[in-house]
């Protein structure tokens, strides 16, 4: 049977409209900000005025928490007060991270994507702990449902202040509060150096308690912004997702937030402890410091530091090592495995991912569109282990019509995040307490002639109604449009009631027994158990 030919080269991925991706990266602080300066919100550290445009006001940089630097791989201070009013006009400061890289993941496409696009990165330093309110209305006239995002790129990179999470459309479109944050990364975030001195026992942790402290900041505080303590959600794409899971097991976590939502980053199991101190004790090694000595690390740069640590997590096997541990302290067991984490029973969850999520992933690799059926064979065994075999046959005889480039791609996506969005739902639905809802992103983006499909990250923009600032992902016309509102509504609905449904587009709750899924596509429609045989292959 003839099989359809993709022909993609890094060249036609520029050419094809990828430079305008960019505008998904750009620094917040690099998109001009104006407007009329609002009047000064009292907070629990002090005075803060924003910028006030198009019916929203933006509190850029707020300080939730102290200089990190004097407490490296120790929990965070709160933020010092201070007198008088603090102009809040610009992104803070993002954490220190290593550049994008092979080494980080990041293929040729995703170079030229993310990181070709020749702007000046924010500023990186230690005192990192900066957020960001977008609200219609910063008094406590009003109580509105308030949304913390949490930022992807794994545990190691990104920054709250990325263009594409401004929260102004959100604001407008559903008279919500948005906030949106920083915090430690990668070595400095989630080195676990525990067990060779107590003083840094919560080390394995140090970035997700910078979240909590955030949230505590909210907790607070929003009531003054126009936000309601009492009902926030969290949610996050992809590293974002996979610290909204992981927050629902850590115990300071509880009652600081009431929903949340989970993109293409489920989370059943975080890195344990005996894991972590070995990739610790392997750092050190990199650094030529021996174990007693370990508090030479605080007065290291944080880029040795962290290039240490990224050199030494190249030993486990393409494991996740720096991100969230099972310490038994901040995080006392695995969040979803092997159940789902009673701490959070009774916090509604929506969960998801998208259709092709492993494109992203792929793309750079020179065979992209032009593996053989052999080459392809070679891939479902290097990742597939004792399934290889009968995996590419199942795939060969599913989809008959595509490359084998696309059944290396559904493999990796359905063997990984997609499995597991479904495992961390029925075992969140087990529990028979809070509603869970599932989705998948179907609808195919049409840049560079629709090779990527429905690849990772194209959701990000959708869900904050950004689609005009996402074009060179998501192209132009209307279909991006129409999907960013009916997402953007569904997140805005969970958020203020805990339903997503909206009007001629109901969403069933999730179990075990009828899977309902939502598909976003054009249209838009809930199936119940879709790709049922896929499900069965990877899951029985």
């Amino acid at each position: 049977m003839r099989m359809k030919t993709v022909h993609l080269t890094r060249r036609g991925a520029v050419t094809a409209g990828l430079v305008g991706a960019a505008t998904l990266i750009l620094p917040a602080r690099l998109v001009a900000q104006s407007g009329a300066m609002t009047a000064a919100v009292e907070t629990s550290t002090g005075r803060v005025r924003g910028l006030r445009a198009a019916g929203v006001s933006k509190f850029l940089g707020i300080p939730y928490g102290a200089d990190t630097g004097p407490r490296r791989f120790q929990p965070a201070l709160a933020a010092k007060p201070w007198t008088g009013v603090q102009d809040c006009v610009k992104i803070g400061e993002r954490a220190p991270q290593p550049p994008m890289s092979p080494a980080t993941g990041a293929n040729s496409f995703i170079l030229a994507l993310f990181g070709g696009n020749g702007e000046v990165p924010e500023a990186e330093s230690e005192n990192c702990l900066f957020l960001n309110v977008y609200t219609a209305d910063a008094s406590t006239r009003r109580k509105r449902p308030v949304m913390v995002w949490l930022h992807g790129g794994g545990f190691s990179q990104g920054s709250g202040g990325t263009a594409a999470y401004d929260g102004s459309a959100l604001v407008r479109r559903g008279d919500v509060v948005v906030v949106t944050l920083n915090h430690r990364l990668n070595a400095l975030g989630y080195l676990y150096l525990g067990d060779f001195d107590p003083k840094f026992a919560d080390s394995g942790n140090a970035g997700q308690l910078d979240i909590i402290l955030a949230l505590r900041w909210v907790h607070d505080n929003i009531a003054a912004f126009g936000g309601d303590p009492g009902n926030v959600t969290i949610f996050g794409e992809s590293g974002g997702g996979a610290k909204v899971g992981t927050l629902l097991g850590m115990p300071a976590a509880q009652g600081l937030f009431h929903k949340a939502i989970q993109q293409s980053g489920p989370v059943l199991k975080m890195v344990d402890k005996a894991t972590a101190a070995q990739h610790a004790e392997a750092t050190l090694a990199k650094l030529g410091v021996a174990k007693g000595d370990v508090r030479k690390l605080e007065q290291m740069e944080p880029k040795q530091l962290i290039a240490a640590a990224l050199s030494a997590q190249q030993g486990f096997r393409g494991q996740r090592i720096l991100g969230p541990v099972v310490d038994g302290r901040s995080l006392p067991a695995h969040p979803f495995d092997p159940a789902a984490t009673a701490l959070s029973r009774n916090v509604p969850l929506i969960i998801g991912t998208n259709k092709d999520e492993q494109t992203l992933f792929i793309v750079g690799d020179p065979l992209f569109g032009k593996m053989t059926e052999g080459q392809a064979r070679e891939r479902f065994v290097a990742q597939a282990g004792g399934k290889a075999d009968a995996a590419f046959e199942f795939y060969r005889k599913l989809r008959p019509e595509d490359a084998p480039t696309y059944w290396v791609a559904a493999m990796a996506t359905d063997m990984g995040t997609w499995s597991n969005s479904i495992r961390e739902a029925e075992r969140k639905a087990a529990q028979k307490a809070a509603a869970v809802y599932m989705y998948r992103l179907d609808w195919e983006t049409p840049v560079m002639n629709g090779v990527l499909r429905a690849p990772h990250g194209l959701d990000t923009a959708l869900v904050f109604d950004n689609a005009n600032l996402g074009t060179g992902m998501l192209g132009t016309g209307p279909e991006p449009k129409r999907l960013g509102a009916e997402m953007s509504q569904a997140w805005i609905n969970f958020a203020r009631s805990g339903n997503p449904s909206q009007e001629d587009l109901a969403w069933p709750r999730y179990d075990g027994k009828n899977r309902w899924t939502m598909i976003f596509d054009v249209p838009s429609h809930a199936v119940a158990d879709p790709d049922q045989e896929r499900r069965l292959f990877w899951m029985t």
